[in-house]
């Protein structure tokens, strides 16, 4: 007889497993609890009255509802509990089929959900977790569904691939991307500003850069905050800003060159949101990308 390939990863985990793996009885003392929401444009997760949501790209804007509120559950325990071990965890949720698909462990029914509940259970067995689902109606779960339909904001704006890889071509690759999110992120490593389910951090400014080549397109405010912190901390890397030079923070940008800077002109598509809506100054920005060294000015 015949195997399917589908099903061999599950014969091995069997093999490596059956003689330890057993079910103990489970006391429903539950160490956090953890509310999620999907919407056709995002997803929000909430927890101990900390709040945290995302936005999804074009591709998954094209998923099923359930598939996607599936995904708001396995975000929400990325975002509160993967320092957590060997503890039970209530998952909370307004959608019985993402509810259904967690507590069976999976179904045979919809291939792609259980091939998603299989990864939220082993990313749970890696840590000693068990979850369990419970059922919230939707105006039970208001934390959660707020964040899941919040609007985007500028701060998604990134560089369109056809400039990233001019720049990667110019400058190399880099170690971290300290401005981004899951859906825009430039390195597998990245830094967003709140709790993102793929993030190695959150908030650059309270990790150190010293020894990290980065990526750093910041939201304009705190540009200057960005250099103050490169010189600082010495630090090596890339970093876009606006081409503004009455502005009182570009000399001082100018100052920490170590090459030759590269300058976009205004391009209908030069920055992009998630789903490719173009900015709304496109007609007058440019942007500089340039390579500087907090060692510039020691």
């Amino acid at each position: 007889m015949e195997i399917s390939d589908n099903l061999i990863p599950d014969l091995e985990w069997w093999t490596r497993n059956i003689k330890e793996c057993v079910n103990p009885i489970r006391e429903d003392h539950f160490e956090m609890e953890i509310f999620s929401d999907a919407s056709l444009t995002g997803w929000g997760v909430a927890c101990e009255g900390n709040r945290s949501h995302g936005f999804w790209n074009m591709e998954e804007r094209k998923e099923h509802i359930n598939y996607l509120e599936f995904k708001a559950v396995f975000y929400g325990l990325k975002c509160f509990a993967k320092d957590k071990h060997s503890c039970e965890i209530l998952l909370r949720v307004d959608n019985t089929t993402a509810l259904w698909y967690i507590n069976r462990m999976g179904s045979i029914q919809f291939p792609k959900l259980s091939n998603l509940s299989k990864e939220i259970w082993q990313w749970c067995e890696i840590r000693d977790l068990w979850i369990f689902a419970s059922y919230i109606s939707s105006r039970d779960n208001k934390d959660a569904n707020e964040e899941s339909r919040v609007k985007q904001n500028e701060t998604e704006w990134e560089l369109a691939s056809w400039a990233c890889n001019q720049v990667d071509t110019t400058f190399g690759k880099f170690d971290i991307d300290l401005f981004a999110s899951n859906v825009n992120a430039k390195c597998r490593k990245f830094v967003s500003w709140h709790r993102d389910p793929e993030a190695f951090a959150v908030d650059a400014f309270t990790i150190p850069w010293t020894n990290l080549y980065f990526y750093a397109f910041p939201p304009f405010a705190v540009i200057l905050r960005t250099i103050r912190k490169i010189i600082a901390e010495k630090a090596n890397g890339v970093l876009v800003v606006p081409f503004w030079p009455t502005q009182s923070w570009y000399p001082l940008f100018q100052k920490l060159f170590v090459s030759q800077p590269i300058l976009f002109h205004p391009e209908n598509d030069l920055l992009i949101d998630n789903c490719k809506q173009f900015h709304p100054l496109r007609t007058s920005l440019s942007l500089v990308v340039g390579k500087l060294s907090g060692k510039r000015l020691s």
